[in-house]
């Protein structure tokens, strides 16, 4: 039966090193959409969801006003994401 790989074991994907890379230059809370855009990567949260398994990135939510087509505005919660300390530690090559 083969062994089971570690996620530590595959290196990062080019967006996951940019998205990284990104955090560790501007280091605050950003809501998933918001990241996606400034760090310029598509499909952000499975390439979070790969840093938060492991153990760069912490994941957590906000809620902020959304107002949808009819102009109506309510309260959403929002995905967000912060570097852990292993996050800020790590070196991209």
């Amino acid at each position: 039966m083969a062994e089971k790989k570690s996620i530590m074991d595959t290196p990062l994907t080019d967006n996951a090193k940019k998205a990284l890379a990104f955090l560790q230059e501007n280091d605050q809370e950003w809501v998933g959409a918001d990241l996606g855009e400034a760090a310029d990567v598509r499909g952000i949260h499975p390439v979070m969801n790969s840093l938060v398994r492991r153990g760069y990135v912490e994941k957590g939510s906000q809620v902020r006003p959304f107002t949808n087509k009819k102009g109506e505005t309510s309260e959403k919660p929002y995905v967000t994401y912060i570097l852990t300390d292993a996050g800020r530690a790590v070196k991209i090559d």
